[in-house]
């Protein structure tokens, strides 16, 4: 069988080691930082599972997948990750997006509820809505308990036999050989080598040095305590308002977590990832006018992540040789992580042509 080596311990990377082991491969795991890695873009809380994807058809097909994907996850750890909290989405005005996610439903059987503005504040109490406002409530759909799932995966891959290596970086990598020298001198060969490195992707390869990299960091909250139980027992928010507003409630001893896409910013790892509480102030901001009580929110801690993300918002794998090469992934990967991972190796096995693995993980 083949061998593997896996530059990245994250989610993709964890997942391309997962679906190589199940096949029989041998597999090398390549961490800069410990493994699992905090300062990792996968290494958090939760993450979101949706099928609200606007009018990107693909995606949204892509989300049955991933649920199917997880569910084998699921049968390997031996417990579930997920929390099915339903997924809803809030148009304020007629440009709002989820018109075109309804679209997009409708176009191809997801099955969903339109819910007006009075429904949507009898779900969430905790908001007030404008006039004309109005819900699309999708389920599954809800947070993936994203640390746990990450150190979960850590443990099988150790336990099948994975060579993971920690604190293990790289210098150069011989992409038409699938050969990687490391810092020290050491050299690991591999039939495939799988680069899943995230926001350090433009330090390692000098091709991908211009690649667009962001800071993006979510708050944790404090809601006041007349709105615990709501945000508790209630859906997640895929959209609020304008600026690509989300919300993830608290389950299963998570915190509540508010996320704005108006807050990412050019920004790369060696920046750092210090935070100050009036970032979170800032994120709240974007709720506010939409929150009963906004003024009681509190800010209780950041969590600083760097991605890749260009304009097309469209998944990137690049194959040079004997490498694979998978970035521009945004923080939308997590929930497609393990389907991707049984994918790559399917086209290592000649299961489906690298051309159609790069289209369909573009959503065409």
């Amino acid at each position: 069988m083949g061998r593997i080596v896996v530059i990245g311990a994250g989610i993709v990377g964890l997942s391309v080691a997962r679906a190589a082991l199940g096949r029989g491969h041998s597999v090398t795991v390549l961490e800069q930082g410990p493994i699992a890695n905090p300062q990792a873009a996968s290494y958090d809380q939760h993450r979101l599972i949706r099928y609200q994807y606007g009018a990107a058809e693909g995606y949204t097909r892509m989300v049955s997948q991933a649920f199917a994907a997880l569910q084998r996850v699921w049968g390997d750890l031996g417990e579930d990750h997920f929390e099915n909290t339903g997924t809803l989405g809030i148009a304020i005005s007629p440009e709002d997006d989820l018109n075109r996610t309804l679209s997009t439903f409708r176009q191809i059987g997801i099955r969903h509820e339109v819910l007006s503005r009075q429904a949507v504040e009898r779900l969430c109490p905790q908001l007030m809505l404008p006039e004309g406002s109005w819900g699309l409530f999708a389920e599954p759909g809800g947070p993936l308990l994203a640390s746990r799932i990450i150190d979960g995966l850590a443990a099988w891959v150790t336990g099948k036999g994975g060579d993971m290596r920690a604190y293990c970086r790289v210098a150069k990598i011989d992409r038409a050989a699938g050969r990687v020298r490391l810092e020290d001198g050491t050299v690991v060969e591999g039939d495939l080598v799988v680069v899943a490195a995230g926001a350090w992707l433009r330090t390692l390869m000098v091709d991908y040095a211009t690649i667009q990299t962001h800071r993006q960091a979510v708050c944790y909250i404090e809601p006041p305590q007349e709105h615990v139980d709501a945000w508790s027992k209630g859906p997640s928010l895929t959209d609020l308002g304008p600026g690509d507003n989300y919300a993830l409630p608290p389950v299963r001893g998570t915190g509540l977590k508010f996320g704005t896409g108006s807050h990412r910013r050019p920004g790369r790892p060696s920046d750092g990832f210090n935070w100050d509480l009036m970032e979170g102030a800032q994120v709240i901001g974007k709720f506010a006018p939409f929150l009963r009580g906004a003024t009681a929110y509190k800010p209780l801690r950041m969590q600083v992540g760097y991605y890749v993300k260009d304009n097309t918002g469209r998944f990137r794998v690049d194959r040079h040789g004997r490498t694979i090469v998978i970035t521009n992934c945004d923080g939308q990967m997590f929930k497609f992580g393990p389907l991707l991972g049984e994918r790559i190796l399917a086209s290592y096995e000649g299961e489906q042509s690298f051309s159609d693995l790069a289209r369909w993980a573009a959503g065409y």
